[in-house]
């Protein structure tokens, strides 16, 4: 660090004393549902003149002092993330002319990240474009340094700035973050969508890695997911924090929004322990590996027990096979011929998720394994082949046990994953659907519509309760039942579909009986007799595994609560607070209903 000879209230002043402080912005996986690391963003005191770092930069540099500030935000960004014990990469944000400033010491961030005993491996040095680089050669030179010490190298603000592509080209970084000007309402901007996806494509042909910033709703996040962008950062995922969010929130549409499947439905079930490789090491051992067992396809390569790549046999065995192939390779570190970009999932990830972020990606599927974690750690590897074998066999035996007429799983899927939740001792919720007046309904309108009405009901619970990744099956006739898992807001799904349900339902009816909200049909004694429009009830129970013993326990009391909600005509659901069957005595439901939706 240079010496500084001001001490108050300026931009010495502030280095000097060590007021200048972090905060973190994540940036998020969204594809497996992970933090992929947090930016470090640094400001001056609270109320500052210089708290923002726009005002912060702009009097360092009219001070000559971008050089001390740059050093001053690295020490105070690396010696935050060692006191909060962050696990996941830290990215540093760096003016690229600081790094060809002569008077810049060298080496000052590699010697801190030792004495704070932080893997290089997990610092990313990222390069505004918005600063116009003067010298490329010279910056070629210097980041060839921070990679060779095990730095990953990333262009921030892509497309806003001066050097463009051309900078990208020659310095081949291992990220680039899109500048959120693109990014900003690009669900309604086809130029926008252009721009992206053709920088996608680029960086995978290039082996860089795309970061989209500025994300400022859910519509942006969801264009970018079709686009296959799935690293991203913006104030909708995160904004920065002092103390930086450990894991993704429950909010944001991915994978880890969902409670844990059972283990035969998630990639636990494919894990293989597989010898990983550490960043540190040669390429010279990772070949001796491959020619000793010529079995071994994929070697997971990590820092610090956590995944940061994978090596490939055949791009191992392609370096070694040109002529002096071995000579050039074997005292380079693993790092040279790795991929950076593996698909990288928890080990609670369902098995269909992980189907599709594998065939979603043409640049994965021609890969043949994949990386499992837990808690963020590596856990073993996973075979794609595999995984699609065990698809398929589960595809199968939906298909054989699901119901003809709507294809939702059947009788024996809907008591497995009751009779599991009890085994697991999960804290979950069962709600029963029926259909208010449907006999009559069938009797006057006929089989093949009252059909057509059960088909849209299936549609309309998959939409609701299928996509908030609960399961739904359909026991027969008008009656479906959900499984809900105790994080999710059961009340609010139920509601919707009561609402989605008295909207659409007069469609099934012809123009006098919607005029007249109902229909003229023999009662069970043949007198004719009105019946209300087609109703919909929800009986819903909150079963106790230390209690309930089978689905046929659960099953007394889901159907009790069903009878319940079914006393008013109208739609509606109730909520039994019982969570035991009364197996001795006849039911008599002390259900608590909740008022109509």
């Amino acid at each position: 660090m240079f010496p500084l000879q001001s001490v108050g209230d300026d931009v010495a002043g502030l280095i000097a004393e060590g007021r200048l402080y972090p905060l973190f912005q994540p940036i998020m996986d969204v594809r497996a549902g992970r933090l992929l690391g947090h930016e470090a963003l640094i400001r001056g005191p609270a109320g500052h003149r210089l708290e923002r770092p726009v005002a912060l930069f702009a009097e360092a540099g009219k001070q000559g002092l971008l050089s001390e500030l740059d050093l001053a935000c690295r020490q105070a960004a690396l010696h935050r993330y060692h006191e909060l014990n962050i696990s996941n990469s830290l990215f540093i944000n760096v003016n690229p002319n600081v790094l060809l400033d002569k008077r810049h010491p060298r080496g000052c961030t590699r010697r801190l990240a030792e004495a704070l005993n932080i893997s290089p491996e997990r610092i990313v040095i990222e390069l505004s474009e918005q600063h116009a680089v003067q010298d490329t050669d010279a910056l070629k030179k210097a980041l060839r340094y921070y990679r060779q010490l095990g730095f990953r190298i990333a262009i921030d603000d892509l497309g806003a700035g001066y050097s463009g592509l051309k900078l990208w080209s020659e310095i081949a970084p291992d990220f680039i973050k899109i500048d959120r000007h693109f990014i900003h309402q690009i669900n309604q901007d086809p130029v926008k969508r252009e721009f992206v996806q053709s920088i996608a494509a680029l960086a995978r042909s290039m082996n860089s890695a795309v970061i989209a910033e500025g994300i400022e709703t859910r519509a942006e996040l969801e264009q970018l997911k079709e686009l296959g962008i799935h690293y991203c950062q913006g104030f909708w995922l995160g904004r920065p924090e002092p103390t930086p969010i450990t894991s993704v929130p429950a909010f944001v549409p991915t994978g880890e929004g969902f409670v844990p499947h059972r283990p035969q439905d998630t990639v636990e079930s494919l894990a293989r322990t597989i010898p990983a490789m550490d960043v540190s090491e040669h390429l010279e051992s990772a070949f001796e590996r491959l020619l000793a067992d010529n079995q071994l396809y994929s070697i997971p390569v990590l820092a610090q027990g956590m995944p940061v790549g994978m090596l490939h046999r055949s791009r191992v065995m392609e370096l070694y096979s040109t002529p002096f192939g071995r000579a050039l390779n074997a005292n380079k570190p693993v790092t040279r011929a790795m991929d950076t970009q593996p698909v990288i999932v928890d080990r609670h990830t369902p098995l269909e998720r992980v189907s599709h972020l594998i065939t979603d990606d043409d640049t994965v599927i021609a890969r043949q394994h994949f990386i499992i974690t837990h808690n963020g750690h590596y856990h073993g590897l996973g075979s794609v082949r595999g995984l699609l074998r065990t698809i398929t066999e589960q595809r199968l035996l939906h298909a054989r046990y699901a119901n003809p007429l709507t294809q939702l799983p059947g009788n024996v899927p809907i008591y497995r994953e009751i009779d599991e939740a009890l085994r697991q001792q999960r804290n979950f919720y069962v709600a029963y659907f029926d259909l208010n007046h449907f006999k009559p309904y069938n009797d006057v309108y006929g089989y093949a519509q009252g059909d057509k009405v059960l088909q849209w009901v299936a549609r309309l619970l998959l939409q609701i309760i299928g996509g908030a990744g609960q399961f739904l099956g359909h026991v027969g006739g008008d009656d479906f039942v959900a499984v809900f898992d105790a994080h999710c807001d059961w009340r609010q799904l139920c509601s919707e579909v009561i609402y989605r349900f008295d909207e659409e339902i007069t469609g099934f009816y012809k123009a006098e009986d919607r005029l007249r909200r109902g229909m003229v049909a023999p009662s069970r004694n043949g007198e004719l007799q009105r019946y209300s429009l087609l109703g919909i009830a929800i009986g819903v129970v909150h079963p106790d595994p230390a209690r309930c013993h089978s689905h046929d326990d659960v099953a007394l009391l889901a159907s009790a609560a069903k009878h319940a909600a079914k006393c008013n005509e109208q739609s509606g659901f109730c909520f039994s607070p019982e969570r035991a069957p009364h197996l001795q005595t006849p039911l008599q439901p002390p259900l608590t209903e909740l008022p109509d939706q």
